[in-house]
């Protein structure tokens, strides 16, 4: 079932040429299938936030000394810790892979150069994405530099 919109919520600015229908709310607008995906997007705007915070908190502790940042460090050892940077892990993949998906089709066309198929830049993408993650990776364990 419809619902009624504000009667000037899509409202144009000067009179169109034809007669347009009165906007109305889709009764199946919380049931869509992107709709759960436009959100789960936005959730990961939460998350980043949070995220930022623990890095603050983090980087204050050593302002305080070695012995505050060793004390703050450890706490990241607690569970809701550690759950908390899986779902953060789990937010990154999800935007990295909705990211790539949409990658390929924000292209410009008209570069006058041919087009690689979406599957070939993809995987540029992806195989570029796990090299910068295993390099960072490897220098942040100590393996590099």
């Amino acid at each position: 079932m419809s619902i009624p919109a504000h009667p000037d919520a899509m409202h144009p600015p000067k009179p169109g040429r034809t007669r347009t229908a009165p906007p109305e709310m889709p009764s199946t607008w919380w049931s869509a299938p992107r709709i759960r995906t436009y959100l789960l997007f936005d959730l990961t705007g939460v998350i980043y936030l949070l995220l930022a915070f623990v890095a603050i908190r983090l980087v204050w502790a050593l302002g305080e000394g070695p012995e505050r940042y060793s004390e703050v460090f450890a706490s990241f050892s607690n569970p809701l810790y550690i759950g908390f940077h899986a779902l953060s892990f789990v937010a990154v993949i999800f935007v990295g892979i909705r990211f790539f998906s949409l990658f390929p089709k924000a292209q410009p066309r008209d570069t006058g150069l041919p087009m690689p198929p979406e599957g070939v830049i993809k995987g540029m993408l992806y195989v570029a994405w796990i090299g910068v993650t295993v390099l960072l990776s490897a220098i942040l364990a100590g393996g590099i530099f």
